[in-house]
């Protein structure tokens, strides 16, 4: 399936929706300049969420959660750097949290996770095909779409924008419609572009010829306002 290029574009909850229903596999890329975040779907559900912004840290989330104490968290912590593990595992196996309790925390860290993930503006938008999941997510159930993008805002619940005429022309001439999105608008250009270029013309009278290079100027030119009124 063909998605948009930024996500300005769009929305997540939109994105979001549009893979659940292509019951889509791989890993939704969203990167920002010095960051990298992914959404890792198996058939159109979300199943883990890495993000590089805030904190989302399990045991901040399993104290916080009143779950466990605060000097439990540090010496499990410890122990899971000096043996390249995942802290939960050691606060199961010492009897601090229970397979539930843990499974509740990192359910509530993969929510927060994608709450930060909604309040990007924008990023580089990229689909990749699955690849495993990150250490401890392949346990957990798949978020519900209830849960991953369900009431969330979605492009059309964006106000109306006001167009001015000159952009409807513009727009007219490329065929187009005030809901063109940026990457449409590059390919309906290039797709026109390629059509009316003077070496493409073939055999044609001179009429005829000046026609085309007439049309293909108010494209350009179409084009280009587009470009200084966005």
């Amino acid at each position: 399936m063909l998605l948009p290029s930024r996500l300005r574009e769009t929305t997540l909850g939109d994105l979001l929706a549009a893979l659940h229903r292509a019951y889509a596999s791989g890993v939704l890329e969203l990167v920002v300049p010095g960051r990298r975040h992914a959404i890792h779907l198996r058939r159109g559900l979300v199943h883990a969420v890495e993000c590089s912004e805030g904190a989302h840290r399990f045991g901040d989330l399993a104290t916080d959660s009143g779950l466990c104490p605060r000097n439990a968290v540090e010496h499990a912590s410890r122990e899971a750097i000096a043996r390249n593990t995942r802290i939960g595992q050691h606060l199961v196996a010492r009897g601090v949290l229970t397979p539930a309790s843990r499974d509740r925390v990192l359910q509530a860290q993969r929510a927060r996770r994608l709450d930060t993930l909604y309040g990007l503006a924008d990023a580089d938008l990229r689909f990749h095909v699955a690849r495993p999941l990150p250490p401890g997510s392949a346990e957990q159930s798949p978020m519900s779409a209830g849960e991953a993008f369900h009431g969330r805002a979605r492009r059309r619940d964006r106000a109306p924008v006001h167009i001015s005429g000159d952009r409807r022309r513009a727009l007219r001439v490329l065929g187009l419609d005030e809901s063109t999105t940026p990457t449409q608008l590059r390919a309906r250009y290039r797709e026109r572009v390629t059509a009316l270029h003077p070496d493409h013309a073939g055999n044609l009278d001179e009429h005829e010829r000046e026609l085309r290079v007439a049309e293909l100027r108010a494209v350009i030119e179409a084009y280009r306002a587009l470009l200084r009124q966005s």
